[in-house]
């Protein structure tokens, strides 16, 4: 079965003097909610999981922040997208100010959940952490991307982006056969509803083992993250990231950048 998961992405005009932050992603996403209105709002409130997520981030290559939503649902990208493309500004209320909006652009990611894979079966993927991201378990955050609680993260979503749950278990076997083989990473804080929430940003690259069929999941399922984003709170803000799978040629390429 073919997948597609939509990540859109809005250019955002600051007025003179005003800036972005990756933690006005709360702020962005009190914005939406008035823009589809409280009976679509109730909707994704009582959904628990939201089936979107949405992050403000500032884009090294072109200069400018950006404004991401990535959607898991097709029923919610028809829904939010033709409002989004007839807005031409926010109201953010609490900072007093107005916001531009650019124009809408929006990609496809296409996965397909029998070989997730065409051509070479990738060996790893690099990901880099736009916004503070975080994970908890047994209650505490966790301040690293642990291979299993990335799975475990898009796991939990799964069953919005395919319609029915993975086998149990899954993110245990693919956090076996995943090895963490570089990173770049700092601690942040994201301001949250009065209070900070501690995480990461930065980047990692990870190498996957096991035979073909394992690494085809791994691959799968990381290839999510950058429209669900990963960890905790990811549709106030967090856990943007931007993933891509690498093959024998990317490894080279890393080994030569190293001098290896």
């Amino acid at each position: 079965m073919i997948l597609l998961l939509e990540i859109c992405e809005i250019p955002l005009i600051f007025p003179k003097g005003k800036g972005a932050h990756p933690s006005m992603g709360s702020v962005f996403h009190g914005a939406l909610m008035e823009l589809v209105g409280s009976d679509w709002a109730t909707v994704f409130h009582q959904k628990g999981i939201r089936p979107y997520s949405q992050a403000v981030f500032w884009d090294d290559r072109e200069k400018r922040p950006f404004w991401r939503l990535g959607f898991l649902d097709e029923s919610i990208s028809s829904v939010l997208v033709p409002v989004l493309e007839k807005t031409k500004s926010l109201s953010l209320h609490h900072q007093g100010y107005d916001v531009g909006l650019g124009r809408i652009r929006c990609r496809s990611i296409s996965l397909d959940d029998e070989g997730a894979a065409t051509g070479p079966v990738p060996i790893g993927a690099e990901i880099r952490f736009l916004t503070t991201t975080s994970f908890k378990r047994s209650g505490a955050f966790v301040l690293f991307p642990e291979p299993e609680l990335l799975y475990q993260s898009i796991l939990q979503r799964w069953p919005m982006i395919a319609g029915m749950p993975l086998e149990e278990g899954l993110h245990q076997v693919l956090g076996y056969y995943t090895m963490i083989q570089d990173y770049d990473l700092h601690t942040e804080h994201f301001g949250l509803e009065g209070h900070g929430v501690k995480g990461f940003a930065g980047s990692v690259t990870l190498r996957f083992g096991g035979s073909e069929r394992v690494r085809q999941m791994a691959a799968l399922l990381l290839q999510c993250g950058t429209a669900a984003g990963f960890g905790i709170k990811t549709a106030l803000g967090m856990g943007a990231s931007q993933v891509r799978l690498l093959t024998g040629r990317e490894e080279g390429h890393l080994k030569r950048r190293r001098g290896g």
